[in-house]
């Protein structure tokens, strides 16, 4: 299984396209870090927005402010190439027979594929937190935040630099830890179909329909079994100073995802006819 993972890993990362994500995954942060800097007067509202005015006040909230701009297509565009592009490459570029007769079963091979995905959304995601928290601590340095509240009056708190620091590791692993149900589900696209385009477009899309979803409140409570209602819970660490509840729960729905899609995934992988 360790030699089959070390195969697989060397296989994805040695590709172009791992070489011009970890390009991108450095460059846009900086040049996200770079217009903070050059806009840092100007107003902002919305939480989003809220955490790109704080950022001005020190580099290490800047990796937050980053995240909350990428994760919301950036990272999801990165992470269904990754878990889509899995078996279905294989099976496009006509490898998949042969790399199956190998004396290693499906399962271990699906595992192994899916094991790869995950660490790679994981890097990438670290990736551009720490290209972030680079820029950010050159052009801002490493201070304390003061958060202001209603007004600049009531409701406001400061954040000493060991919490900020603590907070942007757990905001980063939270955000990894978000993509679990994209990676499964993507997993399962490209066991379905033998173009990895299709199994990419697919995840990415199952993704972008359930954030239009989720922004519908008249929903109700439906909203709550999507994959991407909790993916911004972590933000209230930053606005709001509290470890919000829902960061829990989101980790609940991911583990579901995991659970029931994978299985499926691993099901018909399985039982497939493979004929490239």
């Amino acid at each position: 299984m360790i030699a089959l993972i070390r195969t697989e890993f060397t296989k994805a990362a040695s590709r172009t396209r791992s070489l011009v994500i970890a390009l991108l995954l450095i460059g846009l942060p900086t040049l996200i870090v770079v217009a903070i800097n050059a806009r840092q007067d100007r107003p902002r509202r919305d939480n989003g927005e809220g955490l790109f005015r704080l950022a001005s006040q020190s580099g290490l909230l800047v990796p937050a402010a980053v995240l909350s701009a990428t994760s919301g297509f950036l990272l999801i565009v990165i992470a269904g190439t990754l878990a889509g592009d899995s078996v279905a490459s294989d099976a496009s570029w006509g490898n998949l027979r042969y790399v199956l007769m190998r004396p290693v079963s499906r399962v271990r091979l699906l595992l192994s594929k899916a094991f790869v995905a995950g660490v790679l959304i994981w890097a990438a995601t670290i990736l551009v937190t720490l290209a972030a928290l680079v820029a950010g601590l050159i052009l801002f340095g490493a201070h304390d935040v003061t958060v202001p509240g209603i007004g600049g009056l009531v409701g406001g708190f400061n954040l000493s630099g060991g919490a900020l620091a603590l907070r942007v590791l757990i905001a980063t692993g939270y955000v990894a830890f978000g993509f679990s149900a994209l990676l499964a589900i993507g997993t399962l696209f490209s066991t379905i179909t033998d173009t990895a385009a299709s199994a990419i477009g697919a995840t990415v899309g199952v993704y972008i329909v359930s954030e239009i979803l989720d922004s519908i409140s008249q929903l109700g409570q439906v909203r709550y079994a999507f994959p991407t209602h909790y993916f911004d819970a972590w933000e209230t660490m930053f606005t709001d100073n509290t470890y919000s509840r829902e960061m829990v729960v989101g980790i609940v729905v991911q583990v579901a995802y995991v659970v029931v899609v994978g299985a499926a995934a691993v099901a018909l992988f399985n039982r497939k006819d493979i004929r490239s």
